[in-house]
């Protein structure tokens, strides 16, 4: 069976074939038994002598693999435990009793592992390293606590903290530097496809990689307790490339080879190895040391998940904008034929083209119908407007002209509204110079900005319309003496469909017209600003390029 096989079986549900219910503890007894013969193998081997990595091992895959974690995966654990145990000749009543403090701190740490998230057992996040290394340390206590209990029976001494401190410390130790290779490693391996991956590697992705087994070289040659530290630099750089999974692997590598190089020669580095404690403490450093490049690991895998995220939302608001720009386009076009229709029909019934209606009230509900028409169809124009903004295919086309003649075309249109408001409409004297911008966007600016100075003006007002040149721009300012705005209404004032005030003033429009006046203004290079002061009024601001001079 391959490794691509093995790993989807271990993932295939319980109601499975029955191979599926005999690959899995087939699959923890292999793991688990190489482990225990691994950490046998290694006992007489200096700084390794304590290491036994069948507990991280098996911890790992019941927690990365959690359809491992059945009644038959525990049990066949524990027959590898047995087997290798006995394998070495120790005394069956022995071998349960270690193999009981083994399985001690593995089910403590499933335990709690288990409650964790799945993206804090994978380690995504800075918090998920802390979280996992609390309860490694809780497991570890609990063996300490069962191997200083059992000590006096397996080895005829005296339970104290000491001992205590030997067991638990040796176990966190295993912990910390097995533990996060399983758990960060791909719930489905694919061992076919690494020679492809490999092949695509570039340069510039195997440099960090480079560099460390450098550092590696060059640490025995530098002698002295600082050189411990020499090839940490470069795991933060790994870590910074590899990911998560790349940072686990290679700080196994890093503290096998720094327990291997000191205990083949501790002198060379200014070390005394000569007691138990000192070697294990040694052996703490290094994996402490190995847990930084997974916190780094980890914050990067945070904030590429986060950098993600933000993607997808971006993403999924622009095609949100786009579909409603279309929308908003296509039913615009779609409104305007009608409406045409209405208002004009209503126009000539309401001047009787055609002779008289006959009832008085028909003219009133003629001129009612030509009003409301249209209003609609300069919602739908400023609807359609904005549409074409936001998908970018408003095309403006700028052109000389007479700016004071703008304004008062702009002024005409809107005179019957301000009539009927009991509103007076006028623009001061000048100056009004030639400018270079489009005559309709310009028009249509200044009739969306007297227009709502006259909607929000109460009756025997006034909205001003002035001007004055400041450079090479025209700065047009259109005053009004309504109710004004409140300065925590400012800021929402200018976005689409964004409206300010109380219920009644946001009946009076849809919140388009300051949108897209400011829109078109800054097509012409300039900006609108907006000064307000409640009870006295509002001032709105743009400024145009002026015309260049004639040849």
């Amino acid at each position: 069976m391959s490794a691509d096989q093995i790993v989807s079986v271990a993932d295939r549900p319980a109601s499975g074939s029955v191979r599926a219910r005999i690959a899995g503890p087939l699959i923890v007894a292999a793991a688990v038994l190489a482990a225990a013969l691994l950490g046998i193998a290694l006992r007489p081997v200096g700084l390794l002598s304590a290491f036994w990595p069948a507990n991280a091992v098996l911890l790992g895959l019941m927690v990365r693999w959690p359809r491992l974690a059945t009644p038959a995966g525990w049990l066949a654990a524990l027959v590898a435990y047995v087997v290798a145990d006995i394998a070495t000749g120790t005394a069956l009543v022995r071998t349960l009793a270690l193999t009981g403090i083994n399985l001690s701190g593995v089910i403590v740490g499933f335990l709690l592992l288990s409650r964790l998230q799945p993206d804090d057992v994978t380690l995504r996040r800075p918090t998920s390293v802390i979280s996992v290394i609390v309860i490694m340390a809780l497991a570890s206590i609990a063996v300490g606590i069962a191997g200083a209990a059992a000590h006096p029976f397996l080895f005829h001494g005296k339970a104290s903290p000491g001992v205590f401190f030997f067991w638990g410390a040796t176990e966190l130790a295993n912990y910390m530097i097995i533990l996060p290779l399983i758990l960060t490693a791909p719930q489905r391996l694919r061992p076919s496809a690494w020679p492809r991956r490999l092949a695509r590697v570039r340069p510039a992705e195997a440099a960090p990689l480079l560099a460390y087994l450098l550092s590696l070289t060059v640490t025995p040659l530098m002698g002295g307790p600082g050189a411990l530290a020499f090839a940490v630099p470069t795991l933060l750089w790994c870590a910074l490339t590899y990911g998560r999974a790349g940072a686990a692997i290679l700080n196994l590598t890093f503290a096998v080879w720094t327990l291997v190089v000191i205990g083949s020669n501790p002198q060379a580095f200014g070390l005394s190895l000569d007691t138990p404690m000192s070697m294990l403490s040694l052996r703490l450093g290094v994996m402490l040391v190995a847990l930084g490049p997974i916190m780094v690991a980890s914050v990067m895998a945070a904030r590429d998940a986060l950098l993600q995220d933000a993607t997808h939302a971006r993403k999924a608001a622009e095609d949100a904008m786009a579909a409603r720009s279309l929308l908003l386009a296509t039913m615009t076009h779609e409104l305007r034929s009608p409406l045409t229709s209405v208002v004009g029909f209503s126009s000539l019934m309401s001047k009787q083209a055609h002779g008289p209606l006959g009832n008085p009230k028909y003219v009133d509900y003629a001129q009612s119908i030509e009003l409301a028409g249209s209003h609609l169809s300069d919602l739908v124009t400023d609807l359609l407007d904005t549409a074409r903004l936001e998908a970018g295919r408003m095309e403006l086309i700028p052109a000389r002209i007479p700016s004071g003649e703008v304004v008062e075309q702009a002024l005409r249109l809107v005179r019957g509204l301000a009539l009927e408001s009991g509103i007076t409409v006028a623009s001061t004297p000048g100056p009004w110079p030639e400018v270079w911008a489009d005559p309709r966007a310009v028009k249509q600016v200044l009739i969306n900005l007297v227009s709502n100075g006259i909607k929000f003006s109460g009756p025997d007002s006034a909205v001003t319309v002035s001007g004055e040149i400041a450079g090479d721009r025209l700065v047009i300012h259109v005053a009004d003496q309504g109710r004004g705005i409140s300065p925590a209404d400012l800021p929402m004032v200018g976005r689409a469909y964004a409206q300010a005030g109380d219920a009644e003033s946001r009946r009076r429009g849809t919140g388009l017209g300051l949108s897209l006046s400011a829109e078109l203004v800054q097509q012409h290079g300039g900006a609108l600003q907006l000064d307000s002061t409640v009870g006295v009024g509002t001032r709105v601001t743009f400024d145009l390029p002026l015309a260049p001079p004639q040849a």
